[in-house]
């Protein structure tokens, strides 16, 4: 008997539209931190690092985009 916590039990497929609307938020977040780090003067990370900045309000922005990416990608994946 499978559970719900069994690997692949959650599997889902994302289909081609939605796989273009991950992609779009995706590229308009990166789009959107650059523009962070260039407005405070901190430097963009390297591949494979988070984005880090350097003042309080920086941070909080960036708390609130990945909260917000976090809801977009949510209901991108709800779109059939």
């Amino acid at each position: 008997m499978s559970g719900p916590r069994d690997p692949g039990a959650q599997a889902k497929l994302v289909s081609e539209r939605q796989e273009h609307h991950l992609d779009a938020l995706n590229m308009a977040t990166e789009a959107l931190y650059e523009a962070m780090h260039f407005a405070e003067g901190s430097n963009p990370p390297g591949e494979h690092q988070d984005h880090e900045f350097m003042s309080r309000r920086m941070k909080i922005a960036a708390t609130h985009i990945e909260t917000a990416l976090m809801f977009a990608r949510k209901a991108a994946l709800e779109v059939k």
